[in-house]
């Protein structure tokens, strides 16, 4: 097994294990990066790691842009708002489909109810139809 570096864009690498016979992808080198490390590059031309992180940065005391802190709060108001419609929009769905499923019980009580109807309807026409032959055979019988 052996251990390789993939260098990432614009900074930064990930680590990649590989077998010893495997070769070494592209955008990958052997060579370890240095510790610690804040904002590493590696330079395929120089083959060495390069630390693109500023003094400040490396003390910890770089502080974001105030435009940058607003943005994010403006994006955080931006999502929470439509976070708050979306939940909303769900509440009417979910009522939505509870009225639906009551609809849905009534008409299945409805079809039923037409069905049981319609035998009864359809019953009362062979009955008729039987009656009607039973004269018809009388009135002739009769003649």
């Amino acid at each position: 097994m052996k251990v390789v570096y993939k260098s990432i864009k614009p900074y930064g690498f990930e680590q990649i294990i590989l077998n010893n016979q495997e070769n070494i992808p592209e955008n990958c080198t052997e060579i370890k990066p240095p510790v610690p490390n804040w904002r590493p590059r590696f330079d395929f031309d120089k083959k060495q790691w390069v630390e693109l992180a500023t003094e400040e940065e490396k003390k910890g005391n770089a502080v974001d842009s105030v435009d940058e802190l607003a943005n994010i709060k403006a994006l955080y108001e931006t999502l929470k708002a439509e976070n708050d419609e979306l939940k909303q929009l769900n509440s009417k769905a979910m009522l939505n489909n509870v009225a639906i499923k009551q609809e849905n019980v009534l008409l299945k009580e409805k079809s039923e109810s037409l069905a049981q109807l319609n035998s009864k309807t359809m019953l009362a026409s062979v009955q008729n139809t039987k009656e009607i032959e039973e004269i018809k055979k009388q009135l002739q019988g009769g003649k």
